[in-house]
């Protein structure tokens, strides 16, 4: 059965939250890709890292790749292939 009354918008994201994701997102830009190099250069753990990475995603403005060795990197949505 289809939801026929509109979803309720949820409680406004930390301001915390927003800053570290904007972080994590200018991380990116500058060329850090792994979800270790982000949370070691941002000083959070591996967790937060990924679950910042999860919105950006969904908010259209990071993509997954698949890295040279293997493992999934970020990237920023510009158009381009996958580094």
């Amino acid at each position: 059965m289809q939801q026929t009354t509109p979803r309720r918008v949820g409680r406004p994201r930390d301001p915390r939250v927003e800053a570290r994701d904007e972080r994590i997102y200018q991380l990116i830009a500058q060329g850090t890709d792994s979800r270790s190099g982000l949370a070691y250069a941002s000083g959070h753990d591996r967790d937060a890292v990924y679950l910042s990475c999860k919105r950006l995603q969904n908010q259209g403005r990071i993509r997954q790749c698949l890295g040279s060795n293997g493992a999934v990197v970020w990237s920023i949505v510009d158009g381009t292939p996958c580094p």
